[in-house]
């Protein structure tokens, strides 16, 4: 029997045998795979597979291990290094880090609840001038924004807030005040839940509902004019209002007031009157933070007509003549309207002098003449100052147009007489000078 060389050897050679079972078939085959690998390793290998390296000399292998001692010693020297730097830089020392607490979200619904429960004092209405004092209603809270959280504190011993802005309204009929508010949470870890602090309150500021009341402002008037000019409001100090043309708004706006004021002095037995007139033009202007605020925009001349009478002697005293002394005291006829028939007395003059006319009854009106288109043809000085509240408007003349188109000189033969006039106040004889004219129904002169 011949040996086989395992390396000669072929796969064929260990093919298995027909016959055999399906498991000892395959089992069969992986034996003459791992064979046929075998031979062709030794094949590969050629003439030296087999044959043993000659040994090394000892010198050779003392080298090697030199150096995988020096290698060992530098491995340990830079684990020593690394490790000395961890100690150093506290990484040993580093404490866990705490886990965050979980928290409910704030949400609106609760914000806006706490909004609803917080208890806050309406501003003091006093502090804004010229306003309706009835009382606020409020607050209204709008405009809420919910900031973010803030975490205080160390990790283990947090504090957690957040901070809720709003605007709080209070009004009432004349007034508006906006106050800008924050109310603070504080988280509760054990009730798990947002607790609100106490309300901070800003700088409140108004806005106007309403336009001012010219009535309580001239109720005032005294005030205003001294603190403007200290000269001119004590010259006019308790002057009578004569007219008043506001144009007030819900921004403010001018008020045109007529004045006038007699001022009687006695020297030397006689008897002066000053008749003092003049138009002060206001101007209302609206503070966030105090009101209406008003100030004087114009302080007019104060115009001034005087009258001398000489007092009658005391009697039993002699006097060179006795002079009986006018009535110069306004004739006042209280409230009167268009149509209303009036008498009044005075004299007769042309129709001359518009502006010295305007000025003597502090009144002008540039809609229309100074003879209202020709219906007026005289004027009457009258006797006595007249005092009336024509159509809700107060009135002082010292002249009043009169309209004589009945008669046939056009009443022009009675310049410069004494006379008593009767008729009709009538709005279409009004002049640019006179408020109203008198439609003469009768004259009666001395």
């Amino acid at each position: 029997m011949t040996e086989l060389d395992p390396r000669s050897a072929s796969p064929a050679d260990s093919a298995p045998d027909e016959g055999l079972s399906p498991r000892a078939a395959a089992e069969a085959k992986k034996a003459a795979a791992a064979k046929a690998a075998a031979a062709a390793f030794i094949q590969s290998a050629g003439d030296d597979y087999g044959n043993v390296e000659a040994a090394q000399p000892r010198d050779v292998k003392k080298g090697q291990r030199t150096a995988v001692i020096v290698g060992l010693i530098i491995c340990v020297l830079v684990a020593a290094g690394v490790l000395t730097y961890l100690f150093t830089s506290g990484f040993f020392n580093k404490q866990p880090v705490a886990e965050e607490t979980q928290r409910v979200p704030l949400s609106d619904a609760r914000v806006i609840a706490a909004f609803d429960e917080v208890a806050m004092d309406a501003p003091d209405i006093s502090q804004y001038a010229y306003v309706s004092q009835d009382a606020l209603i409020g607050p209204k809270f709008s405009d809420i924004v919910l900031n973010e959280p803030t975490n205080l504190g160390t990790p283990g011993n947090q504090i957690v807030t957040c901070e809720a802005t709003a605007t709080a309204t209070f009004k009432n009929k004349g007034v508006e005040i906006n106050v800008p508010v924050t109310l603070p949470f504080e988280y509760s870890d054990a009730g798990e839940t947002w607790v609100p602090g106490d309300l901070v309150v800003g700088e409140a500021a108004a806005v106007p509902l309403a336009s001012a009341n010219a009535n309580d402002i001239l109720a005032n008037l005294n005030d205003i004019l001294t603190t403007n000019d200290p000269t001119y409001g004590e010259a006019m100090v308790d002057a009578s209002i004569v007219k008043t043309t506001s144009d007030l708004t819900i921004d403010g706006g001018p008020i045109a007031v007529d004045l006038s004021k007699t001022v009687e002095s006695e020297a030397d037995g006689v008897k002066t009157s000053e008749l003092r007139t003049s138009t002060v033009t206001l101007n209302v202007a609206w503070s966030n933070t105090e009101g209406w605020l008003v100030t004087v925009a114009d302080a007019g001349q104060i115009d001034t007509q005087t009258n001398q009478i000489p007092v009658a002697p005391a009697e039993g005293t002699d006097s060179p003549a006795s002079v009986d002394p006018a009535n110069t005291e306004p004739e006042n006829i209280g409230n009167v309207k268009f149509g209303d028939s009036v008498s009044l007395s005075g004299t007769l003059q042309a129709v001359e002098d518009a502006a010295g006319l305007s000025s003597g009854n502090n009144y002008t009106n540039n809609g229309t003449t100074d003879n209202a288109n020709g219906s007026v043809q005289l004027v009457l000085k009258l006797t006595r100052p007249l005092d009336m509240n024509l159509n809700g408007t107060q009135y002082r003349l010292t002249t009043i147009a009169v309209a004589t188109s009945g008669l046939d000189d056009n009443g022009k033969s009675l310049i410069g007489r004494k006379a008593d006039v009767k008729g009709p106040l009538e709005e279409s004889f009004a002049t640019s000078w006179s408020p109203a004219g008198v439609k003469a129904l009768e004259i009666h002169v001395e």
